[in-house]
């Protein structure tokens, strides 16, 4: 069983990896662009969706993932 909890907190690492970049390119896009660095449309549904899936800890998850972008090292 933790060999499969490794596995899964592996892919869950390189999936949020992915994320953040794909957030800092859509921030970067947004700019670039003459627009604000956040969507707080865009926020507010993906918050939701955590928030569906999760109840209350969803909320908190998005809002880590929301802010992860800009905290950690673009790779």
């Amino acid at each position: 069983m933790s060999d499969e909890i490794a596995t899964l907190d592996q892919q869950i690492i390189r999936l949020v990896g992915r994320r953040a970049a794909a957030a800092r390119q859509q921030t970067h896009a947004r700019v670039n662009s003459g627009g604000s660095r956040t969507s707080l449309a865009e926020e507010n549904v993906v918050i939701d969706r955590y928030r569906e899936e999760f109840g209350r800890p969803g909320v908190n998850l998005a809002l880590l993932l929301l802010g992860l972008p800009d905290r950690m090292p673009a790779r």
